[in-house]
């Protein structure tokens, strides 16, 4: 996952603030996930939980609220369709999103017998969230080939 958000990073650098931003919450989001996930010794506290799934939710919001707007309005600009992304890459994004905020809801004030099931639940968060980041990247992409039809270089 680390690999591919350089490459993501490195491609869309610079593109759009709201993109630089989101990008950046993303990388910041891995980190923390990849602390939480690989740290065997000892179950994190629950400010280290609550941190992270503020995080989660804040990032989830970010895409919702900001990016995929921004990403149909610019496709439908240039296309005048975003029917493809509506119905290929969102229904998917909206199941991802439920599962991503069940995470939070379970690990927010956690009881001991809900932190048994940290790991397992991080192991299906960290799916969930390698999921996100391709579909994110794929309307991003559209994105892309939205910029260059604009300019006029080859798609």
């Amino acid at each position: 996952m680390l690999r591919k958000m350089e490459q993501t990073k490195a491609q869309l650098a610079g593109k759009h603030h709201a993109l630089d931003a989101f990008i950046n919450a993303r990388q910041n989001l891995l980190v923390e996930y990849i602390r939480l996930s690989t740290n065997k010794k000892a179950l994190p506290t629950q400010a280290e939980l609550d941190e992270f799934c503020g995080q989660l939710v804040d990032y989830v919001s970010a895409g919702h609220f900001e990016i995929y707007d921004y990403v149909v309005a610019a496709f439908e600009a240039t296309r005048g369709n975003s029917r493809i992304l509506a119905e290929r890459i969102y229904p998917r994004i909206k199941q991802n999103t439920d599962e991503a905020l069940n995470f939070h809801d379970k690990y927010t004030q956690a009881d001991d017998d809900t932190m048994m099931e940290l790991d397992r639940d991080l192991n299906h968060l960290g799916e969930v969230l390698e999921e996100r980041f391709e579909l994110e990247d794929r309307l991003v992409s559209a994105l892309d080939l939205v910029d260059r039809l604009d300019t006029g270089q080859p798609a």
